[in-house]
């Protein structure tokens, strides 16, 4: 049986794990300086968790393909879908690529371009349900860059928080 299991790329799980460290040092440094736990500290510091959850989150993210179909691990949960069930894909570009695949009881699984090997998961799709493909779903793979913004704001905030961080530890 043929399988290709496709995983948050390694730049974007670098990005979050940076971001992961920089809040945890960052927050745990304002706690240790306030000398105690404030209400308003524990609130400030439960930001901590959705990006904690979001990077736990990225190195769970998953799409398996086999002959049969395509599972997608994702935010809205584990979705399999055959390929002979079908009704729908659709790709859409922009600053982030989506793909859309819906099958005949209205399933809808999402796949961002965050993913390792995004292109070759899109010739996979095609390959595996032909008919399925739109008209112009050649023309917008053929368009698709990878844009690395995101992980860029990613890096900088981090970076910003730990300037923060060792500015007022040497002060």
């Amino acid at each position: 049986m043929d399988k290709k299991v496709f995983k948050s790329d390694g730049l974007t799980v670098l990005a979050y794990g940076l971001l992961v460290i920089s809040y945890v040092l960052f927050f745990g440094a304002l706690i240790v300086k306030a000398g105690r736990l404030s209400p308003g500290l524990i609130v400030f510091a439960l930001l901590i968790f959705p990006v904690v959850a979001y990077f736990i989150f990225l190195l769970k993210k998953r799409v398996v393909i086999t002959d049969e179909g395509i599972e997608v691990f994702g935010l809205t949960g584990k979705k399999f879908i055959k390929w002979s069930e079908i009704s729908e894909i659709s790709l859409t570009p922009g600053r982030k690529y989506f793909l859309f695949i819906a099958d005949k009881n209205g399933k809808l699984a999402v796949v961002d371009d965050s993913f390792s090997g995004f292109e070759e998961l899109l010739k996979e799709v095609k390959k595996r349900a032909p008919s399925k493909i739109p008209e112009n779903y050649d023309k917008v793979a053929s368009a698709y860059k990878r844009s690395y913004t995101s992980n860029a704001i990613l890096i900088v905030a981090a970076l910003a928080l730990l300037f923060i961080l060792f500015h007022s530890l040497i002060k």
